[in-house]
């Protein structure tokens, strides 16, 4: 059967918030986080990969408050990385999951960070992909090139401001098929999920919100195994951030990939299927 956004569609409801995820395969539970951005839903990071990982694990691809179809608290008392980790360990708690791969791309790799440090015994092995917060920017700008592109849509959106986005995201302009680019202008469009970023950032820099300790000076407390995948020409999170994490998480593994930017699971997406089946199946 093939496996389609409408095919696979599950909801949950979280806190009083209707949450959708994506839902394919058998085995160990593997819950896929998407990143921030212009157009994002969890079957936009990762709709091209379930066929594979379907195989070997029961596949949540989880739409994060807000984002996608899922919905959100009107105002965000909390930072936004709080309310969508409680989102993930609600929905293990509805499909009763003791505990779960998880799988988190830029700010989704963030949201798995977190869950790593808070909830470690619901957290089994951990797959980082360029996970923002995590890695520590030394040698480029601050912020980075991509993070300028989202913020400059996030101010005044439009298709123009999202495409100055979607190239920030990949090494080879030939990955943004008119195809891909239709989706996520489509997407990005919406007025919902506009706001949804909006207020999602807005809680990263209010300090009131801000965490007493940033995420990359609590990597040492992970205690699972974590695989960390990087793209070598990243211009969101630069790939020199990955040595930091690599250093500092007792117990990781770095992939750094050629010909890549922020979006490996898109970019290499063959080498990335192959790593993390073969993490989450035999750990490092």
């Amino acid at each position: 059967m093939t496996l389609t956004a409408e095919s696979t569609t599950k909801w949950v409801t979280v806190d009083g918030h209707k949450l959708r995820y994506h839902e394919a395969g058998e085995g160990p539970a593997l819950v896929l986080l998407h990143g921030s951005g212009a157009g994002v839903s969890g079957w936009a990071n990762f709709g091209e990969n379930l066929p594979v990982l379907a195989q070997h694990f029961r596949c949540l691809i989880l739409d994060q408050p807000g984002f996608g179809e899922s919905g959100r608290p009107e105002v965000y008392e909390r930072n936004y990385l709080r309310i969508a980790a409680d989102a993930v360990i609600g929905l293990l708690d509805e499909l009763g999951l003791e505990k779960a791969h998880v799988l988190g791309n830029s700010m989704g790799g963030t949201v798995a960070t977190l869950l790593a440090l808070e909830h470690p015994g619901r957290v089994d092995r951990v797959v980082l992909m360029a996970p923002g917060g995590v890695g520590v920017n030394i040698l480029g700008p601050e912020p980075s090139e991509g993070i300028n592109r989202l913020m400059e849509f996030n101010m005044n959106p439009s298709d123009e401001k999202a495409m100055g986005f979607l190239r920030a995201m990949v090494s080879n302009p030939a990955t943004l098929t008119e195809e891909l680019v239709a989706k996520r202008l489509k997407a990005a469009a919406d007025p919902k999920g506009q706001a949804a970023l909006r207020d999602a950032y807005a809680t990263f820099y209010n300090p009131k919100l801000a965490e007493p300790v940033p995420l990359w000076a609590r990597l040492k407390g992970i205690k699972q195994e974590v695989l960390i995948l990087w793209g070598r020409d990243d211009r969101v999170t630069p790939v020199e951030g990955s040595l930091f994490a690599a250093r500092q998480i007792p117990n990781a593994d770095l992939r750094t990939f050629a010909r890549c930017g922020h979006w490996v699971m898109v970019e290499r997406k063959d080498a990335f299927e192959r790593s993390v089946i073969d993490f989450l199946n035999n750990g490092l």
